[in-house]
């Protein structure tokens, strides 16, 4: 003990001398110089700015993110089947392989041994219906060869008596003469001539009310237009007042706007959407270009049906909102002085009144757009009917003009058609024996497929006895994976059913990591991009697997990191830097000084005097901010990037690096 204290009082002694020294010999160097003293230039010092032009700032940063090291191939597992738990075999913790029996269910509720019986007797009955078919497959082959034979023999007596119907039409041609062609047939033609003209007339009336018609339909679209324009504007002016999604109305419901989605803030949400998917309709271009179609006066008969569609499409997406928007109301709770229920009441007896409007404009629509449409699919066919109709009347005028010409042509005519019909029967009769040759043949390959696709009929009765065997297997839990119980959700002798969750299970596989980005972010992210993980002493690198195009309800996007280690570092928590490169400059955040929200002072180098430059700043990334604009033009600045707090013009000359 007496040795340590002498060890400190040594060097006790030499810190005072050393100390000692260093002050004599400063106060001999270097003279006394009170604040009010002021030096010349040569006796002031070097004061070292660092600088950097606009252009010269970087633009890539770093965005530090906090995550959870989870497996990418977590199992809930769940029942395939309904039943009593009867034995589970594992425990949380406990390791599992694939194909492990976890857990055995008793067969309370399906019955799938019976099904198995039934199966079985399913197979029986498929021979017995194989042995009924073949009875009647063989008595349709016969009597397709019956009736074969017998057409056979029609066509050659019919052959016997077309000989004596010839001889008899010939005879007839001899002994012809010519008509009076004042007769009952010159009066048919003329009936013909004038039925003729008529059919033409109501063609031509047809065309003319067809087009005033579509006139008529254009100008209704019109109207039409106009209504639904007029609610439009009133529904998204009222509805975006109660829920600001445009800057226009974004403070019309500061008073309230906490009362109107305390009992239900998911369905506010809904509201704001469905709010913006209907400005999102009006302000489209395709509904733009329904107003310049409108305003040409020239609308084709395609283009009314799209347009109309497109009125259905926008009345429905009014009705979801005012819908939306009522449910909202009612799920708001009253504030005495500031959204009381005389509030609450005039503004759904405001949405009930907008509603009742919609019921009324869309009710006449949906009867003028089924008239339309209907009009329009079927106006052109009608019109082609009385067309073809006046050629047939044509065609049949002709006809009876050539059989009035003569007597002689038409027992001509007769004998032709003597024989044409002789000819057709006897084709007829031909056509006839080949369909019968065809119908025995396909008799017997129906028989052939038949028989076929009742041994298949016994086959998929196999197959349904082994999907009944299948079924009742799922009685029995077992694992997909390798891996670990995290946690058992069942008990021996509960009640399950199809889908409930029975085990969870932790896989062994390649680990993730879930990140969520603002909107600002996510546009400067890419899938397949480097990321690198900080473990302390090691430094990973990973890639994004995956991005939401969709927000959640904090308005971030969900994004996936994957990586290919083999460590065993599942529910870490580890920082993920993810490299980006920004659209803007960006600058140290310690040289800026803040006045507002996005307003900073930043220094800049001047000649050589420092001076203070408004700037208005963009995102923030890690130690970096973006610059979006200056109070000067940007790329002018000197911008001093180092600590210049301390610098005093009475001790210092400015020396920029």
């Amino acid at each position: 003990m007496k040795k340590i204290i002498i060890l400190l009082a040594c060097l006790l002694w030499i810190w005072v001398v050393a100390y000692g020294m260093t002050w004599w010999f400063t106060k001999q160097d270097i003279p006394e110089v009170t604040e009010s003293t002021e030096l010349s230039e040569d006796e002031k010092q070097d004061f070292f700015v660092e600088t950097s032009s606009y252009n010269e700032l970087k633009n890539d940063a770093s965005i530090i993110k906090i995550g959870k090291i989870n497996s990418s191939q977590d199992i809930d597992l769940k029942a395939n089947a309904a039943g009593r738990v009867w034995f589970i075999s594992v425990k949380p913790g406990q390791k599992v392989y694939v194909w492990q029996t976890l857990a055995t269910l008793e067969d309370n509720i399906w019955n799938f041994g019976i099904n198995i019986s039934k199966a079985s007797n399913g197979i029986e009955r498929s021979k017995i219906n194989y042995d009924s078919n073949k009875i009647s497959l063989d008595k349709a082959v016969f009597d397709a060869e019956l009736n074969l034979s017998q057409l056979e023999r029609n066509l050659e007596n019919f052959k016997k008596d077309s000989k004596q119907n010839l001889i008899q039409a010939e005879d007839n041609l001899n002994n012809s003469q010519y008509w009076n062609l004042d007769s009952s047939s010159s009066l048919r033609l003329q009936q013909l001539d004038s039925s003729i003209a008529k059919a033409k007339l109501d063609y031509e009336i047809k065309l003319t009310a067809d087009a005033e018609t579509i006139n008529t339909y254009r100008a209704t679209l019109i109207k039409e237009y106009n209504w639904l324009l007029i609610l439009l504007d009133d529904v998204i002016e009222f509805s975006d007042r109660l829920l600001w999604v445009t800057y226009q109305n974004r403070n019309e419901n500061d008073d309230f706007d906490q009362f109107l989605w305390v009992r239900d803030t998911a369905q506010k949400t809904r509201s704001e959407q469905r709010l913006t998917t209907l400005i999102n309709y009006r302000d489209s271009s395709a509904f733009q270009d329904i107003n310049t179609d409108i305003n040409s006066g020239n609308i084709s008969e395609a283009r009314i049906i799209e347009i109309l569609n497109e009125f259905g499409d926008g009345y429905e997406q009014i009705k979801n909102l005012l819908n939306s928007i009522e449910i909202t109301l009612n799920n708001s709770i009253q504030s005495v002085g500031t959204l009381g229920q005389a509030e609450i009441n005039a503004f759904i007896s405001t949405v009930n009144g907008y509603q009742s409007q919609l019921q009324a404009n869309y009710t006449w629509f949906i009867s003028f757009d089924s008239t339309v449409k209907s009009f329009l699919r079927t106006y052109r066919d009608n019109q082609a009917s009385l067309l073809k109709s006046i050629e047939l009347q044509e065609q049949d005028r002709n006809i009876q003009f050539r059989n009035l010409t003569s007597s002689e042509l038409s027992a001509e005519t007769s004998l032709e058609r003597t024989k044409l019909s002789i000819e057709e029967n006897i084709k007829n009769l031909e056509d006839q024996i080949k369909t019968a040759r065809n119908n025995l043949q396909n008799a017997i390959k129906t028989r052939s497929v038949t028989l076929r696709s009742l041994n298949n009929s016994i086959a998929e009765a196999q197959i349904n006895y082994t999907s009944s065997a299948k079924e009742y297997s799922k009685l029995t839990i077992t694992s997909p994976i390798n891996g670990t119980i995290s946690e058992v959700l069942v008990d021996e002798w509960e009640e399950v059913f199809s889908g409930w969750s029975l085990f969870k299970i932790v896989s062994d596989s390649t680990p993730e990591i879930q990140l969520s980005f603002s909107a600002p972010e996510r546009d400067l992210i890419e899938v397949s991009q480097k990321v690198y993980v900080d473990l302390g002493r090691e430094r990973l690198t990973g890639s994004i697997y995956s991005i939401s195009d969709v927000a959640d309800e904090n308005l971030n996007y969900k994004s996936t990191i994957i990586f290919t280690w083999d460590k065993k570092l599942i529910w870490n928590l580890v920082n993920v830097e993810v490299p980006i490169q920004t659209s803007q400059m960006l600058v140290p955040i310690n040289i800026l000084k803040t006045q507002w929200d996005d307003i900073a002072l930043v220094k800049t180098l001047s000649g050589s005097t420092f001076s203070d430059v408004r700037v208005r700043l963009g995102d923030v990334f890690g130690k970096y901010v973006e610059i979006k604009s200056c109070a000067k033009n940007c790329t002018d600045l000197r911008i001093i990037t180092n600590d210049v707090s301390n610098f005093d013009e009475n001790k210092f000359i400015i020396v920029e690096k």
